[in-house]
């Protein structure tokens, strides 16, 4: 599983990066986004501002019921739902952008990857720059993420993936 992962983060890097060199129809070095990043940027922009506000309503909203994190810290361990709302309510307000993103579709459902640098408090265990891929999927017309999987760019002491569970503090436990 770790293998898949780390395969699946490095062809999706090596798009984003083959994507990042376009150029853009006016001849600059900046590509246009294109309709589904424009979307996907803008559901996960929401997504940001309501963990900044704490708003549960609208995380009920946008994170599917059967949603898990995974990370690279303990990628066979995911993370479920109700712990991961639980750990992003307890967190900090924290400012933070998304970039580099690249959206795949596939019908229903939608791949997302994108740099995610958050600038939180000096002292604070969160990630600089977080490597996300989101699994988003069409239910009933809305958009909600299924599945996300994230690792810290830069690994250092203690980084952590904002909403996951400390590995150390997690029990194996596996998904039927």
């Amino acid at each position: 599983m770790k293998k898949f992962l780390i395969l699946v983060g490095l062809l999706l890097a090596a798009a984003s990066a083959g994507a990042a060199g376009q150029v853009g129809p006016s001849g600059h070095g900046v590509p246009t986004p294109t309709r589904n990043v424009t979307i996907f940027s803008g559901l996960e922009r929401d997504w940001l501002d309501a963990l900044d506000k704490h708003n549960s309503d609208a995380l009920n909203k946008i994170v599917a019921p059967n949603f898990e994190l995974r990370t690279s810290a303990a990628p066979g361990v995911p993370t479920p739902r109700e712990e991961s709302l639980k750990q992003w309510m307890q967190l900090a307000p924290f400012q933070s952008s998304i970039s580099q993103m690249a959206v795949h579709e596939y019908g229903d459902l939608m791949v997302v990857s994108f740099l995610w640098k958050i600038s939180a408090e000096k002292g604070s265990a969160l990630a600089q720059s977080v490597f996300v891929i989101d699994t988003w999927k069409r239910v009933e017309g809305d958009w909600q993420v299924m599945v996300r999987y994230a690792a810290p760019v830069a690994a250092g002491a203690g980084a952590n993936v904002p909403g996951a569970v400390a590995p150390s503090a997690q029990s194996l436990r596996k998904k039927i």
